[in-house]
């Protein structure tokens, strides 16, 4: 089967190893695959994304090129315009909107690509923009489509009930995100809706018994692999640290990620005076954390989430399922 996938980055950027994995996993089983990631970035990070290089078609969002195809599709397929008229009736807020709009012109550029690709289907993961893109490509070329849904892109509300419409299945990494979606899309797509977890490859792992020991014996070592985002909890996870500190515990806790919380959540650890307890590592290769993890390097891996007051909230963590997977 000739499947296209439409991702954020991946197999650029920091994020969605999860989803690199995924495509790596599919290619083991025989299918053949291209990949379109909506804004690739400019390097590879993780190691691993280099097997998929050249399944990939890396075009920037927007450029001389997508913006005269898009003008031209505006002539000569009258089918988008009625695709428009979708997005825009059922984008739910201005926001939403504009975010569709801006991958408007890729989509229908890369409508083309596939069709002569002779891609039997497009999957994308996110409910955001990313299952627009593949919404439009579908629409416009006849391809059938699918997405996977994982958390925020749940709650956002991105014309889930329409692309529920138009789905061959949506795929939901959890029971209560699937309990969410069914809340939105209805009973209606229910028959196309199910459950299939995120996991993890554990033939990669070390298994118990061939790991060295490189570990700071002298301290008990945490680690938090997660973006510094508000969901992950971090500020929760320092003042437990703060608690066993006062307690006399010797711990030390290393953060594994970047994001917009990084200066605040630096701050609060200053001001609290575990700079040398806390250390901000920022993100590292993805095999490199793995490494951490085989040469029992940390004792507890720990990713303190939260439910956020709109609803965002985590799915099942493969972050979490890499750890426990090095027993």
């Amino acid at each position: 089967m000739k499947i296209a996938y439409i991702t954020a980055q991946a197999p650029f950027g920091r994020g969605e190893t999860f989803v690199t994995e995924e495509m790596l996993a599919v290619v083991k089983l025989g299918n053949e695959i291209l990949i379109v990631p909506r804004n690739p970035s400019k390097e590879i990070f993780h190691d691993f994304g280099t097997q998929l290089l050249d399944k990939t078609i890396r075009l920037p969002l927007f450029n001389g090129r997508i913006f005269l195809a898009f003008l031209k599709a505006t002539f000569i397929k009258p089918r988008l315009w009625k695709v428009l008229a979708k997005i825009l009736f059922t984008s739910r807020s201005p926001e939403i909107l504009v975010k569709n709009l801006a991958v408007v012109p890729k989509a229908v550029f890369i409508s083309d690509l596939l069709y002569q690709a002779k891609i039997d289907h497009i999957h994308a993961h996110w409910g955001s923009t990313t299952s627009t893109m593949a919404y439009i490509v579908s629409q416009l070329t006849g391809i059938p489509w699918s997405f996977t849904l994982h958390r925020w892109d749940i709650s956002e509300n991105n014309m889930l009930k329409e692309k529920a419409k138009t789905a061959k299945f949506i795929r939901v990494i959890s029971k209560s995100g699937y309990n969410e979606v069914l809340g939105i899309i209805g009973n209606e797509y229910k028959n196309k809706c199910f459950i299939l977890h995120m996991g993890v490859d554990t033939t990669k792992f070390s298994k118990e018994g061939e790991k060295t020991d490189k570990r700071d014996k002298d301290s008990f070592i945490i680690a938090t692999p997660a973006n510094l985002l508000e969901v992950k909890g971090h500020k929760y996870l320092i003042e437990a640290i703060e608690t066993l500190r006062q307690k006399g515990y010797n711990i030390k806790c290393y953060l594994f990620g970047d994001g917009p919380l990084r200066n605040d959540l630096e701050k609060t650890v200053n001001e609290l005076n575990l700079g040398n307890i806390i250390i901000f590592k920022g993100a590292i290769p993805h095999n490199q954390l793995l490494e951490l993890y085989a040469n029992n390097e940390v004792d507890c891996v720990i990713l303190p989430s939260i439910v956020m007051d709109k609803g965002e909230h985590e799915g099942i963590p493969v972050s979490l399922m890499e750890a426990m997977a090095f027993k």
